[in-house]
């Protein structure tokens, strides 16, 4: 089973352990996602910084057992809102990734 680092934020019991604010403990995957979820713990870094070459691409590999999948960067979003605005567009700022290249596929066809 994978397990994950996490460093907690707010006090609170794991099994029988109390953790406090700060404490580092690793946990499994789903107990991890849980924690953080809630604001009990946050994951420690422990990861390679990532490529720059990957970020201008669009779009970042999270980590392998994310449930999110890959995070869209800042210019992946804005390059897909000027596409949008310049195929005649009324965009929402609320959009994220998918449903801006969902739009401009119905634009397109």
């Amino acid at each position: 089973m994978k397990t994950r680092k996490l460093i907690t934020t707010k006090p609170h019991k794991y099994g029988t352990r109390h953790m406090v604010a700060g404490d580092e403990y690793e946990v499994p995957a789903r107990h991890a996602i849980a924690l953080v979820a809630g604001k009990k713990a946050k994951f420690a870094d422990n990861k390679k910084p990532v490529r720059a070459a990957k970020a201008e691409e669009g779009l970042v590999p999270d980590s392998d057992d994310s449930i999110a999948g890959a995070v869209p960067t800042e210019a992946a979003i804005d390059r897909l809102r000027l596409e949008a605005t310049q195929l005649g567009l009324d965009i929402d700022g609320r959009w994220g990734v998918a449903r801006l290249q969902h739009e401009i596929a119905q634009a397109k066809r």
